[in-house]
C-alpha cells in the first residue's frame, strides 16, 4: 500500500509540472479530475482509522467536490466562454517546465532538512510544490480561467499539508476549506459571465476596461 501511495504522489507531482505548459483549456479539466482522484486515494489511505463521520466528510470533499464537481464546473465555464486556449503565458512553456521542476526539487530539499518524525515527507513535498506551482501558474498566465485553476491547485496543496502532519484533520478545518472553494468558484463563475457578456473574453487585460 505504501508503494502505491508513493506512486500516486509521484503522479501528482508530475501533473503539477505538466500543468505549467498547458495551453488547451479542456486539458485543465482532465488534470483537475486526475488530481482529485489522487487526493481521494491518499485520503482513504491516511484516514482509514478515523471515525466514520469524519471519513465520510473528507471523502465527499475529495471525491465529489475535487474530482467531480470542480472539473464539471470548469468544463461548463470553458464552454460558456467559447474558448479553447488560454490567453497566453509570459514565459515559454519549456521555461515554465524547468521552473516547476526546480520548485519541486527545492521543496523536497526543504522538507528533507526539517527532520520531523511526525511529518510525512512525500505529502509535504507535494503540498509545498502544489502551492508554489499554483502561485507561479497564476502569475505566468494572463487568462482568468487559468487563475481559477491556479487557485484550485493551491487548495489541493493546503489539503495535502493537513495530511502531511498525520492526516487527522478536524472536521471544522475541512468545512472551512470546502466553503472557501465553493464560494470562490461561485463568485468567479458570475464574474466570468459578466466578462463574457461585455467582452467575450477572459483575458485579464480586459479588466482595465470595466467601469463602476
Amino acid at each position: 500500500m505504501s508503494y502505491l501511495i508513493n506512486l500516486v504522489i509521484l503522479l501528482y507531482i508530475v501533473s503539477l509540472i505538466y500543468l505549467v505548459k498547458i495551453e488547451l483549456l479542456k486539458t485543465y479539466v482532465k488534470v483537475l479530475f486526475i488530481q482529485g482522484l489522487i487526493i481521494f486515494l491518499v485520503a482513504i489511505s491516511e484516514l482509514k482509522e478515523a471515525d466514520w463521520a469524519h471519513l465520510v466528510f473528507v471523502l465527499v470533499e475529495t471525491l465529489f467536490f475535487k474530482a467531480i464537481f470542480v472539473p464539471l464546473f470548469m468544463q461548463r465555464v470553458i464552454k460558456r466562454t467559447n474558448k479553447t486556449k488560454n490567453s497566453g503565458m509570459y514565459l515559454k512553456p519549456y521555461i515554465s517546465v524547468i521552473i516547476a521542476t526546480i520548485i519541486v526539487i527545492i521543496s523536497f530539499a526543504i522538507v528533507e532538512n526539517i527532520h520531523d518524525e511526525h511529518l510525512e515527507i512525500k505529502y509535504f513535498t507535494a503540498a509545498i510544490s502544489s502551492i508554489m506551482i499554483g502561485l507561479y501558474l497564476g502569475i505566468n498566465h494572463r487568462d482568468i480561467i487559468t487563475h481559477l485553476v491556479s487557485y484550485m491547485i493551491i487548495e489541493n496543496g493546503i489539503f495535502l499539508i493537513a495530511l502531511s502532519v498525520g492526516g487527522d484533520m478536524p472536521i471544522l478545518v475541512n468545512g472551512a476549506i470546502l466553503l472557501d472553494i465553493f464560494s470562490t468558484i461561485l463568485i468567479m463563475g458570475m464574474f466570468f459571465n459578466k466578462i463574457r457578456d461585455y467582452f467575450n473574453s477572459t483575458d485579464e487585460t480586459e479588466l482595465t476596461k470595466l467601469k463602476d
